[in-house]
């Protein structure tokens, strides 16, 4: 039986320990910076809002299924959002630190994320589907018997 005083920072430990594993469970962007100052508690504030708002936009009872890693890389000049669902990698590259640009990125995959890869398939198929039925016709084409 440990002593009085162990058990305290015993339990002072694994509070800490607990809380740094619920910290990083919940932290899904991880950040890049580069030599840029950015306010990581606004990217992370930001994300979940992203979440939840896009979860509530198409009644999904919860925001967790949307939760996916975001990689915020900063001082990049070419700014993009990249969305690979097969390798399930997401990136977001700005030059500087940009609020509405990073919500508006953000939803952007929030959006892509929420689709399945069968139904991204079967949209896909129905667009080449329509696609081929109004494509116009060649005269040799019609000419066939």
């Amino acid at each position: 039986m440990l002593p009085r005083r162990s058990k305290c920072v015993y339990v002072a430990v694994l509070a800490t320990f607990l809380q740094c594993i619920a910290e990083s469970a919940a932290a899904q962007v991880t950040v890049i910076k580069n030599g840029i100052a950015v306010p990581e508690d606004r990217v992370e504030l930001i994300y979940g809002a992203t979440c939840r708002v896009v979860a509530e936009e198409f009644h999904l009872a919860n925001d967790a299924a949307l939760q996916f890693p975001i990689t915020l890389i900063l001082g990049d000049a070419n700014e993009r959002v990249l969305g690979d669902e097969l390798n399930e990698t997401y990136f977001i590259y700005m030059q500087r630190w940009n609020e509405p640009l990073f919500a508006a990125s953000t939803s952007r995959l929030a959006l892509q994320h929420l689709l399945t890869r069968e139904r991204k398939t079967k949209i896909v198929a129905e667009i080449l589907r329509r696609a081929n039925r109004n494509a116009p016709v060649s005269y040799e084409g019609l000419r066939r018997p």
